[in-house]
């Protein structure tokens, strides 16, 4: 079993507002992964109100999904980006709302 914890669990808004943006664009085969993502690591640019994070571990300069690569702009405070059919990050734009996402994440001892 893996100790990285559940979006669902940690962050059960934001994995709800995710939920309904996949539903509302008809997109079912993304939102049935929500309910099992698990938060891997931050992302590792160093602003604190930065509150990306990924749901695999990052690796630098793995270009050779781009064409697997699909983008999605959610709800003006970040990206979801999927490859090749699995959620792999949200991007969640510096922000208040994000430095709360990045403080949550670090009492679970999330980090990059």
């Amino acid at each position: 079993m893996e100790n990285h914890p559940l979006l669902v669990n940690v962050l059960p808004h934001l994995a709800n507002r995710i939920k309904n943006y996949f539903t509302s664009i008809s997109r079912l085969d993304i939102l049935a992964q929500v309910d099992n993502l698990r938060i891997k690591e931050l992302c590792n640019c160093g602003e604190p109100s930065c509150g990306s994070f990924y749901f695999s571990h990052y690796i630098e300069n793995e270009n050779e999904n781009e064409d697997e690569l699909e983008g999605f702009a959610f709800e003006g405070i970040g990206t979801i980006e999927v490859i090749e059919g699995k959620i792999v990050f949200v991007e969640i734009f510096p922000s208040n709302y994000g430095y709360e996402i990045r403080s949550i994440l670090k009492k679970y001892s999330i980090s990059y």
